[in-house]
């Protein structure tokens, strides 16, 4: 009798155990209702172990899966985008370019029609594309989960981690011993696992719920490995086959340029010129262009390509916006360099489209992943001129456009320019150099090109403000010597600088000379970068060519 008692007290205390061990270790809730994430009465959506913060990111369409355009965007890749307007979607490599037309089963492949196998629809005011698009594209998958609540995606071109969970536990909101239950998982259900902390693993459970266990319920843990899927080739990278050595030419008219004169016959050192011949000169996307043939022949007689420049209108920059935000327009532009340069015989392209807002980042980048594949294979090298990095610039999407261009030509000058509220260098040596590394953080060194100034400004402070001048390097040495001053070194800015107070007003220069561009030269050699382009051909001084020529 004693024995029975004992064995049934062993049973009572072992049922407490197991109800103790199991029981929730707090309040259970609707994971559905209690993140903020997900939305209520719609299909809602995790990636990873992210939940999808969106308005119906998924949904079942003709029994299957589609996710939203602003999901596939912003969490996927950036290289899908899709015209509003014009009810384009356009997915970009470096190589080819792919169309989908919304509402009908056309969809062109480097605009060439071929077979439709991702139909995009609209339903309900959000647009959709098919899941497979994302799986054969991008390597990310998206299932239902096992409850049917949620749908799952992943990206399975990236390692992850599984595990098994060894014994009935809590999948919990918060790592620690005290949160609200999102669930009870069981005895060897499997797990993705996440980070760890607070002796917690964040995991995501098959039904796509995720959470908090303790590390000691997971058994079994592996590493899944990464599905590769087709990457696409690069093009090979420096296709001068030598450092970038280019002058900017500016012009104002088509002209076979004066190569008898010093402006080009002191020429040395450099192998690209790069005329301001092209830019946006109506709503269309018209060019204007200055282009001439003779031009080009006499740059190639002296061992010289030619890129010529193609940038926005300085005198109606709405332009910009009103041409890169439709896709037509886009493609129109893009035509039109090819065809002009099989007119006139150029070897590549400078695209200096300055005035990008944050508003117009998203299609100024497009417009750089559009060009890119159809210059390349008509044998056009692509240069793109970006201001240096700054909190007002960083919209430039530095990483993106580089990737899109064979040379990314960061314009190292302009540090005080024409609006400037004080007077100062247009390009310290030490600032340039910062700026260097911070685009060397974006932007690979064999493709960073130093834009490097041939001219300064004169400052005049006064009773009635602060105004500048710009002056190239002869006519800057030319007005300090006619002041009898004789420069020093500003340690601030590594350059000579040189001051004149007269008659109540005070002057200040910071020179441009040989000594600042081999200061500037030592930076590209220091960061081993892809060349230098100079602004502008024509305010140089003769010497300057020779110490242009130590670029290693």
């Amino acid at each position: 009798m004693l024995k029975k008692a004992i064995w049934g007290m062993i049973a009572v205390v072992l049922v407490v155990i197991a109800i103790m061990q199991f029981q929730p270790v707090g309040e259970k809730i609707n994971p559905l209702t209690y993140f903020d994430e997900f939305k209520k009465n719609t299909n809602n959506l995790v990636y990873n172990d992210t939940r999808i913060d969106l308005e119906e990111p998924a949904k079942l369409i003709d029994g299957e899966i589609y996710v939203s355009y602003e999901f596939a965007r912003n969490f996927v890749s950036d290289t899908i985008f899709y015209d509003y307007d014009e009810k384009v979607m356009t997915l970009t490599t470096v190589r080819d370019i792919l169309k989908l037309y919304e509402g009908s089963g056309k969809a062109l492949l480097n605009f060439e029609e071929v077979p439709n196998e991702y139909i995009i629809q609209e339903k309900d005011g959000i647009l959709y594309v098919p899941a497979t698009l994302l799986r054969e594209r991008f390597g990310v998958e998206v299932q239902m989960g096992e409850d049917g609540r949620l749908f799952v995606a992943s990206n399975l071109t990236e390692a992850s981690k599984t595990a098994i969970i060894k014994k009935k536990t809590s999948l919990q909101t918060h790592p620690q011993k005290k949160s609200k239950v999102v669930d009870t998982l069981i005895k060897g259900e499997k797990v993705n696992v996440y980070d760890e902390e607070n002796g917690f693993a964040r995991v995501r459970c098959e039904d796509g719920m995720i959470g908090y266990v303790p590390v000691s319920s997971l058994k079994n843990q592996e590493t899944v490995a990464a599905q590769p899927i087709d990457e696409v080739e690069v093009w090979p990278s420096n296709p001068l086959n030598d450092k970038v050595k280019l002058v900017w030419d500016q012009l104002t008219v088509s002209t076979e340029g004066k190569w008898d004169t010093t402006k080009y016959t002191d020429i040395k050192n450099a192998n690209v010129i790069s005329p301001t011949w092209f830019e946006f000169g109506d709503e269309n996307g018209q060019l204007v262009d200055r282009g001439n043939k003779a031009y080009v022949e006499n740059a190639h007689a002296r061992g010289l390509q030619v890129w010529p420049i193609l940038s926005h209108s300085f005198e109606n920059t709405k332009l910009t916006k009103i041409i890169l935000s439709s896709t037509a327009k886009r493609q129109y532009v893009i035509d039109q360099i090819i065809e002009k340069a099989q007119i006139y015989g150029f070897d590549g392209i400078n695209i200096d489209i300055e005035n990008i807002q944050v508003e117009t980042s998203d299609v100024w980048v497009q417009f750089m992943r559009e060009l890119y594949p159809q210059l390349k294979k008509n044998n056009i090298i692509v240069s793109v001129d970006v201001y240096m990095p700054s909190n007002w610039s960083n919209h430039y999407e530095r990483e993106a456009v580089a990737k899109a261009s064979d040379y990314f030509m960061v314009m190292a000058y302009d540090q005080h320019w024409s609006g400037s509220e004080v007077a100062g260098s247009v390009s310290e040596i030490p600032w340039v150099e910062e700026g260097i590394m911070r685009n060397l953080e974006e932007v690979p060194a064999d493709k960073l090109v130093l834009g490097i100034p041939f001219y300064t400004r004169l400052w005049k402070e006064g009773p009635e403000g602060l105004s500048s001048t710009p002056y190239g390097m002869n006519g800057a040495a030319n007005l300090v010597k006619e002041w009898g001053v004789t420069p020093i070194l500003d340690e601030v800015s590594g350059q000579l600088y040189a001051e004149l107070q007269k008659e109540g007003v005070t002057y200040k220069i910071w020179l441009e000379n040989k000594e600042s561009i081999q200061k500037r030269i030592d930076l590209m050699n220091k960061y081993n970068l892809a060349g230098y382009g100079g602004w502008k051909l024509g305010l140089e001084t003769a010497d300057v060519w020779d110490v242009l020529g130590q670029i290693e």
